[in-house]
């Protein structure tokens, strides 16, 4: 069976400031190699139709040149770009894939992938992802669960019960970001894996799903995707239509309370969310120096950044601002965000 790759590119990256702006979020940024984090996410979702179609690409209002820019760049010819006029969340973006495949790929599951993540073992992935379609073609809604190297408190867990098919599981629960001591008991006990926030399903299954859970979603996602028009390179879902669809995300929204989640575990294929700084690099390229330091983070788009005699410290420098965090502090970046906000500092966002 074919799979419908489609990517959500509508994040804002904010802890990943003051790289990461409003006109060009971190998807878009190049982070870990040559290539964006969008770009690398579109190349591990292509493989001249043997496994998966051309992309469908979800994104934000103004953000439908850069796609096709960047798409472009590397030689791809979506499907389609969707552009959403304001967010709301994942539930509404897997309302309107699941809508869209229905329409234009009936015979196709839907692996709906964040654009933002970096995987090292891109060949291991899809090998997941065929896996995986073994059971969404069987009537599951099938997540990705990471095998954990850690008691991370950052993410989502999934814990499995029975095996459905080769390495794919029913889920029994999903469980909130915990404190460091439950992650460690999560490790300990086995069974437990971080939930990478990837989706595979038949479009009938999820517009069924939703019917059930989260109808009002289904119907303003709908509505909003009918009534739709051309924007530039993309088609950009009607503004009022769409504002009026409740927000949530397809964990809650369906995901939590669907009796057909399964699980493809244990996926070790070098995933990161890049969510923070903490887990981003330095750039080996940029000619950053550091004297009698350690443990630092240091990017730039421009200046060359110089530390001498410091530890545990992200600093990052653009033509406009300068980032210095401890890394341990990496997920409150986003405090400076909200505060540039409350003093109106667009030009900053």
């Amino acid at each position: 069976m074919i799979i419908q790759p489609v990517i959500m590119s509508g994040g804002a990256g904010t802890r990943l400031w003051p790289l990461s702006r409003r006109a060009r979020p971190k998807q878009f940024l190049n982070l870990v190699t040559d290539r964006s984090l969008f770009q690398e996410t579109v190349l591990r979702l292509a493989d001249s139709g043997k496994l998966f179609a051309a992309p469908l690409v979800i994104a934000g209002r103004d953000h439908g040149a850069l796609v096709a820019d960047q798409l472009a760049a590397i030689g791809v010819k979506p499907a389609e770009i969707i552009l959403e006029p304001c967010p709301r969340n994942t539930a509404a973006v897997a309302a309107v894939a699941a809508a869209w495949t229905a329409t234009h790929r009936s015979d196709a599951l839907v692996l709906l992938s964040p654009a933002d993540h970096h995987i090292e073992d891109a060949e291991g992935f899809r090998r997941a992802a065929e896996r995986g379609s073994v059971a969404a073609a069987k009537g599951s809604i099938v997540t990705f669960g990471i095998k954990p190297t850690h008691a991370h408190t950052g993410y989502g867990y999934i814990q499995s019960a029975e095996e459905l098919s080769d390495s794919v599981y029913r889920v029994a629960a999903f469980r909130e970001k915990p404190d460091a001591a439950t992650a460690q008991t999560y490790l300990d006990k086995g069974g437990y894996f971080w939930n990478a926030g990837i989706f595979l399903f038949s479009p009938r299954d999820m517009i069924a799903a939703l019917e059930a859970h989260a109808p009002d979603i289904l119907r303003g996602a709908r509505a909003a995707l009918e009534a739709s028009a051309p924007s530039g390179p993309a088609r950009l879902l009607d503004d009022a239509l769409f504002a009026a669809t409740r927000s949530d995300s397809i964990d809650y929204a369906v995901m939590e309370k669907t009796s057909a989640a399964a699980v493809v575990a244990p996926v070790d294929v070098g995933w990161t969310d890049i969510g923070s700084w903490s887990e981003a690099s330095s750039d080996p390229a940029a000619g950053h120096m550091s004297v009698d330091s350690s443990n630092l983070i240091l990017r730039s788009d421009g200046p060359v950044i110089g530390a001498v005699g410091v530890d545990n410290l992200i600093i990052v420098a653009t033509v406009d601002a300068v980032l210095v965090a401890r890394r341990d502090r990496a997920q409150d970046v986003r405090m400076l965000v909200e505060e540039l906000k409350r003093r109106g500092r667009e030009d900053l966002l």
